[in-house]
């Protein structure tokens, strides 16, 4: 496997940010930084500007790239496909909101590689502080307390008759048990996104457990059925509670769906 196109867009978009005076401050992030990048790999930047700048992200990349494709993404994220496919996340905002930082979770955190440009030692310093942070809090009892909650909506939906939406809330659902299991497995590296590696990292009985809650829209009362008993048992192997009212309603309509 090489990453010789990444690492060579990767050099030519460093040295082009660093070459900008309008950027003050910029890091990469992502698996690329990670060292865990394959040749399907994203590249991921955040720019900080000086708060007055004018920056066009596409026009930006368009001088260093062909760009096949651009589009705002669902989280106000400008993305750009390449060709080959090859993804480029690239954050553009004003160098005020460096402080968000703080916000940032610290898993799988590589300062050294990350830092592309600090023209006054802040993003330094912000890295830094949170590499000292205290790891993620693990949140069982909150994703528990979603999963239920999507569940008893999809169900809903389900027995309402809107086969389309019910199988759209499953991903809400398939999300949180893949969380939960995680935990349980201890395989926890990629806590905030457990989907990544899952194939490696979790073992052959919970991947056919995640399978059983997937499928088409003339499965969706089995696999409903399937993962309201998996997130009862997640629950009482991670120790958490579960109204039992309400897992005797979430288990009778999931008789009844079924």
């Amino acid at each position: 496997m090489t990453l010789d196109r990444h690492a060579a867009l990767d050099a030519q978009l460093r040295e082009a940010m660093c070459a900008d005076g309008r950027i003050t401050h910029a890091l990469a992030y992502g698996s690329f930084t990670q060292g865990t990048a394959d040749r399907y790999s994203d590249l991921e930047y955040w720019l900080y500007l000086e708060p007055e700048a004018e920056f066009d992200v596409r026009g930006w990349l368009e001088t260093l790239t062909p760009v096949f494709h651009f589009v705002i993404n669902e989280f106000g994220t400008p993305t750009t496909i390449l060709p080959g496919l090859l993804r480029v996340e690239l954050h553009a905002v004003p160098n005020t909101r460096l402080d968000d930082l703080e916000g940032w979770g610290n898993e799988h955190l590589f300062p050294e590689q990350m830092l592309v440009k600090d023209i006054d030692g802040r993003l330094a310093a912000a890295l830094h502080k949170l590499t000292s942070k205290a790891p993620p809090d693990t949140q069982a009892r909150a994703t528990l307390d979603r999963v239920l909650n999507w569940l008893a909506f999809g169900m809903n939906v389900l027995a309402r008759g809107e086969r389309v939406r019910a199988h759209g809330l499953l991903w809400w659902i398939q999300s949180g048990l893949l969380a939960l299991a995680v935990l349980e497995s201890g395989h926890t590296d990629y806590l905030l996104n457990p989907a990544r590696l899952a194939e490696q990292r979790l073992n052959a009985a919970t991947l056919r457990r995640y399978q059983s809650i997937t499928g088409g829209l003339n499965d969706l009362e089995q696999i409903y059925s399937h993962a309201v008993d998996w997130t009862l048992e997640l629950a009482g192997s991670l120790d958490l509670t579960v109204n039992a009212e309400l897992a005797r309603d979430l288990r009778e309509r999931a008789k009844v769906d079924a």
